[in-house]
C-alpha cells in the first residue's frame, strides 16, 4: 500500500527542477492526500509519461486521476446492456473477475498488457462485453498511458487521427 510520502517522494524524482513555497506544497498534499494511493501513483506516472516538461501542475495530477478513478468504476458499473450471443454471463461473477482484474493491472507493468489482454479476452464467456471492454480501457490507461484514439484503423492496426 503506497502513502502520500512516498507519492510526493515520486513527484520530486519525476520533477527534481520543481521547487514547491510551503503554500503550493500546502495545497499539493490538501488535494492529494485523501486520494487512493496506489491510483494516485499511477496518475502521477501517466502524467510523466505524457507530458515532456521539466515542471509538473497540479491540475495534470488531478485530472489523470480522475480519468483513472472513472475508468476503474466504468469497468465494474451495473449498466445492464444485451449481449449480442444470447449469452447467460452472472452480472456478480462478471464484476468479480472485473475487479480481479483491476488488482492485477495496478500491480502490473508495461509489459504484462498483452497478457492481461489474453486473460481478459479468454474469460468472455464468463464476462460481459461491457465489463470486458472497460477493463482493456483500463489496462491501456494504466500500463501504456493511452486513452481512446479516434481515428481510421488501417490493415497493420496503427490508428491514423481524422
Amino acid at each position: 500500500m503506497r502513502t502520500w510520502e512516498e507519492n510526493k517522494e515520486t513527484v520530486n524524482q519525476f520533477w527534481s527542477h520543481n521547487d514547491f513555497t510551503p503554500e503550493e506544497a500546502r495545497l499539493w498534499e490538501d488535494d492529494l492526500k485523501a486520494l487512493d494511493q496506489e491510483v494516485l501513483y499511477l496518475a502521477i506516472r501517466n502524467v510523466k509519461r505524457t507530458r515532456d516538461t521539466s515542471w509538473v501542475h497540479l491540475k495534470w495530477v488531478k485530472d489523470e486521476y480522475r480519468d483513472l478513478m472513472n475508468a476503474q468504476k466504468r469497468v465494474v458499473s451495473s449498466v445492464e446492456r444485451r449481449e449480442k450471443l444470447n449469452l447467460t454471463i452472472d452480472e456478480s461473477e462478471s464484476r468479480r473477475l472485473a475487479d480481479d482484474f483491476v488488482r492485477v493491472i495496478k500491480s502490473a507493468s508495461p509489459s504484462d498488457f498483452k497478457t492481461i489482454e489474453t486473460s481478459v479476452l479468454d474469460k468472455l464467456t464468463k464476462m460481459a462485453s461491457k465489463h470486458a471492454i472497460e477493463v482493456l480501457k483500463y489496462a491501456r490507461l494504466v500500463l501504456l498511458g493511452q486513452g481512446p484514439r479516434f481515428g481510421r484503423v488501417d490493415d497493420g492496426g496503427d490508428v491514423t487521427p481524422f
